[in-house]
């Protein structure tokens, strides 16, 4: 089916083929013209575009998607309408299969899958987002095999109204909680349930409950009791019980504590074939192809089997596949007049055959012992080259050589795949092994060893530049280098480490400034090599100012909270707000007496007045900034608890000194950090995103809001000596004089 064959149309788009429907939309396959790109766009059908709640459940979700930025989460790229009736939004083309091609073979590759769905939910969940329609179908592989969490077109999100009627079941009959099946109320933990479903489907085939019709299967979610698990999967059943449990009181409370359960399982030995890599029928080098395969079947003798999984299966067929043809193509034109067959024999061989065969049974022997290139006395390698060095045209000897380059060029390419880059660096040292000695003995034999490895080397290479690609746009500058560094040392001096340093020399530095059009200023801040943080982001060079949130409340008519102090008693009749925090303010210090909702909502209506994307941090985002600062966190160089400190207590361990501010200073009154950040430790504590704790009580009462109790961190103008500025747990709806925000800007 090609473009012509759609009577829609989409300005900027080149629509090339239908790859899916639903209920309310259709998803193309198209290309984006400007920025010279495959995506998939999801367009409301016309027919119903009409109906009023299926418009904006389709916004909503399209909203939704947006303000989840997570390595788990489909992402979103455009979002937009031509009219009224054609509604639309653009996402990254994920063409690596779903999970319904999942199959489990071995516990750590679902653990890995597991794993990341549970930090993708538990992202979204943070985010007040439930999803209510987790199947396989919307469970996504990139072409890394990493999991991505799709489709959010019926979730409910905090502070969102729902579309569906009253008494409406939504989801996908399989995977329903039993909550669901019963049109009651639904939480993060009915997500848990569809999750625990997909995990006993993985495990066993079967979906939980299946019978002729829906009816009986939604009872049998509210009723039947959990089936056990097959034996050689029963180290699993406590997870699935604790996920399909009825009450979603008996569930896991949360998808950390899910996945905290799935990371104590202890491997068993794989159950069923280990997968190898398949053939590509549609690849046009033959013979480079029937050369890897021969060599891969030898080298499975000689190293221990290494599992690939069926996503990665699908990357290396998909993704790779016009790397690995660029790359064949480009060693065709680059080739030498010689290659090694070109190698003469020695007329005068110093060997005798008797001693060239003990050699080679010897070299052999060493194979199976897995003594390749160590101990230094005793291994193949040196065995392989002493009878190369005599002989080069043996080719049995040419062969196991070439077998034993190509095996360690295949496992660097599949430690690359899991991102095992430890491995990955330690099997290119091997590599740099094999060829440095065969350098010394006949550098004619480094050719052949190319003309052999070529296929492995050009998926190698493919998969090592998409993932310094990918670091590239995270501003992850400590894993580009890593990764050319890898290469280099993989391939020293090819074309693609050159392509890669420009790519990583147009990358912004840590500590650039980029100001909005309202003229905040945020400063990038990246992860440094020891760090888990996997992306860099841009972050408020100051806490957001009164003058700055002033502008917020004129705009929305935003009503003031009542205010608390961590000093003074707090009656219920105190009038202590933001226009009366018992001290003085000017517009340059940091906003207070802000609730987390407050912070939201700012961040909210920030991103619609400058294009932007504006959200509060995560825990591990403040963590990462406040690790940037190169000042001691002490009285003097922050804003804190000192001797000009107005309210002293008992207790208190204040500092010996005196800042000139017994309470919030001007965000600019201390040196910003070695990045350029004010105000991380001291002057005011900052709020962040997520959810510490979810309302029981609320959660019933309240669906939009089932969060109880909130995160904040760092020091604040009445932090004393014994204070660290770790999170803590704030109650939601509460306010205080200490506690402010600043934002990240995405």
């Amino acid at each position: 089916m090609t473009s012509k064959s759609h009577s829609i149309e989409i300005p900027g788009y080149r629509i090339i083929r239908q790859i899916g429907e639903g209920g309310m939309s259709v998803v193309y396959l198209a290309y984006q013209e400007s920025l010279k790109r495959e995506v998939a766009l999801k367009i409301m059908r016309p027919v119903i575009a009409d109906e009023g709640n299926v418009v904006n459940r389709f916004k909503q979700e399209a909203e939704i998607i947006a303000k989840l930025y997570h390595p788990n989460i489909v992402s979103i790229y455009d979002v937009g309408s031509v009219d009224e009736h054609t509604l639309f939004y653009a996402m990254p083309y994920l063409q690596h299969g779903d999970l319904t091609g999942f199959a489990y073979h071995n516990d750590e590759e679902l653990i890995r899958v597991m794993t990341g769905l549970c930090q993708g939910f538990a992202y979204a969940h943070a985010q007040g987002v439930v999803h209510r329609d987790i199947k396989p179908e919307n469970i996504l592989f990139d072409q890394f095999g990493n999991v991505k969490i799709a489709d959010f077109g019926i979730a409910l999100s905090s502070g969102k109204r729902r579309f569906t009627k009253d008494q409406r079941i939504v989801g996908s009959i399989h995977y329903l909680s039993p909550e669901q099946a019963r049109s009651k109320h639904v939480d993060a933990r009915s997500d848990i349930y569809g999750l625990g479903a997909i995990l006993y489907e993985a495990l066993t085939g079967q979906p939980v409950f299946d019978a002729p019709d829906d009816l009986a299967i939604m009872m049998a979610h509210v009723e039947s009791p959990i089936p056990r698990l097959p034996e050689k999967v029963a180290h699993w059943q406590d997870v699935i019980d604790r996920c399909l449990a009825k009450s979603p009181n008996q569930r896991f409370q949360s998808m950390e504590a899910l996945q905290k359960a799935i990371e104590s399982i202890t491997p068993q030995v794989d159950h069923g074939p280990i997968r190898r890599l398949t053939a590509w029928p549609y690849l046009l080098v033959s013979f480079a192809l029937l050369s890897v395969m021969a060599g891969w079947w030898l080298w499975t003798k000689i190293m221990s089997p290494v599992t690939i999984s069926a996503e990665q299966n699908i990357s290396l067929q998909q993704s790779n596949k016009k790397q690995a043809i660029d790359f064949v193509s480009t060693q065709e034109e680059n080739s030498e007049t010689t290659d090694g067959n070109d190698v003469e024999d020695n007329p005068d061989p110093q060997l005798s055959t008797e001693t060239v065969n003990n050699l080679l049974n010897q070299a052999k022997q060493n194979i199976v012992r897995k003594q390749l290139t160590t101990p230094t006395d005793d291994n193949a390698l040196d065995k392989l080259l002493t009878v190369l060095a005599d002989r080069p045209q043996q080719e049995e000897a040419r062969q196991l050589l070439s077998e034993i380059s190509d095996g360690y060029f295949e496992l660097a390419y599949q430690a690359v795949l899991n991102k095992n880059h430890d491995q990955a660096e330690s099997f290119a040292d091997s590599v740099t092994t094999v060829r440095h000695k065969v350098a010394l003995v006949d550098e004619r034999l480094l050719k052949y060893l190319t003309d052999h490895s070529e296929m492995t080397v050009s998926l190698l290479l493919g998969s090592l530049a998409e993932q310094v690609r990918a670091a590239v746009s995270n501003n992850n500058r400590p894993q580009a280098e890593r990764l050319i560094n890898l290469t280099d040392v993989l391939m020293p001096d090819h074309r693609i480490v050159t392509e890669l340093n420009e790519a990583l020399a147009g990358m912004p530095t840590s500590g650039q400034v980029v100001t909005d059009k309202l003229g905040i200023q945020s400063v990038l801040i990246t992860p440094q090599s020891n760090q888990s943080l996997g992306y860099g982001f841009y972050a408020t060079q100051t806490e957001i100012t009164m003058a700055q949130y002033q502008q917020f409340r004129e705009a929305t008519n935003r009503p003031l909270e009542r205010c608390q102090s961590a000093l003074k008693s707090n009656l219920i009749f105190s009038k202590r707000s933001l226009d009366n925090v018992g001290f003085s303010l000017s517009e340059d210090v940091p906003v207070v007496c802000v609730t987390w909702q407050d912070a939201m909502d700012y961040a909210d209506w920030l991103s619609q007045q400058t294009g932007h994307s504006y959200e509060l941090p995560t825990w591990s985002e403040w963590q990462l900034m406040a690790s940037q600062t190169d000042q001691p966190k002490t009285c003097g160089q922050h804003n804190l608890a000192g001797r000009e400190f107005p309210d002293k207590k008992e207790g208190i361990n204040y500092y010996d000194c005196d800042d000139g501010f017994p309470h919030l200073a001007p965000v600019h009154s201390f040196a910003s950090d070695g990045l350029g950040l004010n105000g991380v430790y001291g002057n005011a504590a900052e709020w962040l995103a997520g959810c510490e704790e979810p309302g029981k009580v609320k959660s019933f009462f309240s669906p939009d809001k089932p969060c109880d109790v909130n995160p904040a961190a760092g020091l604040s103008w009445l932090s004393d000596q014994s204070d660290g500025g770790r999170k803590v747990p704030i109650k939601y709806g509460d306010a205080y004089t200490h506690i402010g925000f600043r934002l990240i800007r995405r």
